[in-house]
């Protein structure tokens, strides 16, 4: 937040919520604070929390900047919040070299960050107050009182895709979903992915043994790197604690996104020694329960400060990287070599049309049998392309022949598409005749 901002965001002392939206004074603003307990009694997670109230607080500066009143708040003004929230340079931990900003690393296809506002972080926006406005009215309309009870939702709600269908399948034309009102066009990108050889050069160009066998694990198992915090909990790599390195069975075991449900997978044999040279000459031994990755002082080691040591890593292989770009690159070695079904287990993912989605639209292997498969298909229908003798008897002639063998060139005569019997072939040269006088 600005200096100058009426609201932030703070963790509250009595433990209701992980993040409150507190005004000048410090007090919680009531209406926010309902909100973040909601999000509490509906088992949102604590990255939930903090996203929805961030958006609250900058949603009510832009009101206070206004001199507008949340009870005022009705479509239009809405409409003037997202295109101002458009227009104005984005914030974020990373500082945005505005010399790079178009530019494209050749290595992993990953864009520099420009001043502009992502369409996804737009539409996350009217989501967050699509959800808040609709706390309101829903309150205050079951109290029977209250500036929002039975009142309309300010935020225009996404596109219905089953308007004006049967909503019965083989029913309906298949149908696109349309955006809602004020919501951006999301342009699908494809995933990030290392160049090969890249990992390598990570793996030695990392200056401490933790940092090697981080970048084993990333590389070589495809998982989230989650995080180890008091706030958003253990999942991921950086949720691991040394009990979930097994030597013995050749596994590590890591709680999933979400439900935090566990999830083992194998890892390569020559991770342990790396993992053993860091156990003894950086982290010390410690007890089962003890999170597997440190910082400085003792002190675990959190998503922010990882991340940040990471992409310093790259700038010393001149690479623009990020940890999901291991992910990516694993899942789509596995789809293309493994199948569907072995990248889902692997990943974690819950269904499988989640791989799916993100992982067979890359398929770079299939693309190119398919791509070959089609020009021979070409080719052979360059040779056989004949135009067919016309009304007046005309003997047919050909319009290409074989370019690469024009000595081959050979009579054409008409032929049907289909294999039809001979009186269905008199009854449609019969039809061809012309007209009587013509």
């Amino acid at each position: 937040m600005a200096a100058t901002d009426r609201f932030s965001v703070r963790r509250p002392d009595d433990g209701s919520a992980a993040f409150v939206v507190v005004d000048a004074g410090g007090g919680a603003v009531p209406e926010a604070a309902g909100f973040c307990r909601w999000l509490v009694a509906v088992d949102r997670s604590a990255y939930t929390q903090r996203a929805y109230a961030l958006g609250l607080a900058h949603f009510f500066n832009w009101l206070a900047q206004t001199g507008t009143l949340l009870a005022a708040v009705e479509r239009p003004v809405i409409a003037a919040y997202v295109a101002d929230f458009r227009a104005r340079g984005k914030a974020g931990a990373t500082r945005v070299d505005e010399s790079r900003i178009g530019s494209v690393d050749a290595r992993t296809r990953k864009p520099a960050p420009g001043l502009e506002r992502q369409p996804a972080t737009v539409n996350h926006r009217l989501s967050v107050l699509a959800s808040f406005f609709s706390f309101l009215i829903d309150r205050d309309t079951d109290r029977g009182h209250g500036p929002w009870a039975g009142r309309a939702n300010p935020v225009p709600a996404s596109a219905d895709p089953m308007r004006g269908s049967h909503g019965m399948p083989g029913r309906d034309a298949p149908r696109l979903r349309a955006r809602g009102e004020l919501r951006m066009r999301e342009p699908r990108r494809l995933p990030r992915r290392l160049e090969p050889g890249l990992g390598e050069e990570l793996f030695a160009a990392a200056r401490s043994w933790r940092d090697k066998a981080l970048v084993l694990v990333l590389w070589r198992t495809g998982q989230r790197v989650g995080d180890w915090s008091e706030v958003h909990g253990r999942h991921g790599v950086l949720g691991m604690s040394l009990a979930d390195l097994d030597r013995r069975s050749g596994t590590i075991t890591v709680r999933l996104k979400g439900a935090r449900d566990e999830h083992r997978v194998p890892i390569v044999e020559e991770f342990w020694p790396v993992f053993a040279r860091y156990l003894s000459e950086e982290r010390g031994f410690g007890e089962p329960g003890d999170a597997a990755w440190l910082a400085r002082g003792s002190r675990s080691l959190g998503y922010a400060t990882f991340e940040s040591q990471l992409r310093a890593l790259g700038r010393r292989v001149g690479a623009r990287v990020n940890a999901h770009m291991f992910r990516h690159a694993l899942a789509q070695a596995v789809v293309e070599t493994s199948g569907l079904k072995a990248a889902q287990e692997i990943l974690g993912h819950r269904h499988i049309s989640t791989t799916a989605d993100v992982y067979t639209r890359v398929d770079q292997a299939g693309m190119v049998r398919a791509l070959e498969a089609a020009n021979a298909a070409v080719d052979r229908g360059v040779r056989d392309i004949t135009v067919r003798a016309d009304w007046t008897g005309q003997p047919a002639t050909p319009v290409s022949e074989n370019l690469s063998s024009p000595a081959r060139a050979r009579a054409y005569e008409p032929a049907f598409v289909f294999d039809y019997d001979a009186t269905t072939v008199a009854e449609l040269d019969a039809l061809s005749d012309p007209p009587a006088g013509v």
